[in-house]
């Protein structure tokens, strides 16, 4: 529906234009006639049509092809080889879905004995107990980087898992796109210098 009326919309917008343009040429061309001054010198008036100007021939018609590229000036055996990539990590493979199933639910074992873990729980408190953003953020990173060391000592055959789970966790407190500012704990020593 939209598009009809925008379409019929230009349709009344071009008509009225050509309609003006038309009007004007035919009030130009009269008045153009009647004037002294353009019947005084028809050599400074504009000619109706301007003569047809033709490209000038630059390039002579040729049918010879251009000669063929000379050879490389080494032979195929005496230019550098580049090396085949190495593969730098081995990635396990990634097993049955009975193991991946034993394995995620090993991981949900030490996460919770983790986080049971004395000095996890106190920086858990703390966390929330923060009344600044930057503090908070700061005591949940030592916290889910505590719960990560704690679990790779636990079972150190998940620590793909842990990893990610810590990246995860890290990067969910990290702050970006915000200007520097000065933290806090830092203030009244930049009050002191300044």
């Amino acid at each position: 529906m939209v598009f009809l009326r925008v379409a019929l919309l230009f349709f009344c917008l071009s008509f009225a234009l050509f309609e003006t343009l038309q009007a004007q040429d035919a009030q130009t061309s009269p008045a153009q006639s009647t004037t002294p001054a353009a019947q005084a010198s028809p050599e400074t008036s504009p000619s109706p049509t301007p003569p047809l100007q033709v490209a000038p021939d630059l390039l002579p018609e040729s049918k010879t092809l251009p000669p063929l590229p000379p050879e490389s000036e080494l032979p195929r055996d005496l230019l550098p080889q580049v090396p085949n990539p190495e593969k730098n990590v081995h990635l396990p493979a990634p097993g049955s879905a009975e193991q991946q199933e034993k394995d995620r639910i090993r991981f949900r074992q030490i996460r919770t004995i983790a986080m049971r873990d004395p000095f996890a729980i106190y920086l858990a408190k703390r966390a929330t107990e923060e009344k600044t953003e930057e503090g908070k953020r700061e005591y949940f990173r030592a916290y889910y980087t505590t719960l990560a060391v704690h679990m790779r000592k636990l079972e150190p055959k998940l620590k793909p898992f842990v990893d990610g789970f810590e990246a995860g966790y890290i990067a969910r407190y990290t702050q970006t796109k915000v200007r520097p500012t000065i933290p806090l704990r830092d203030l009244q020593r930049y009050e002191r210098l300044h």
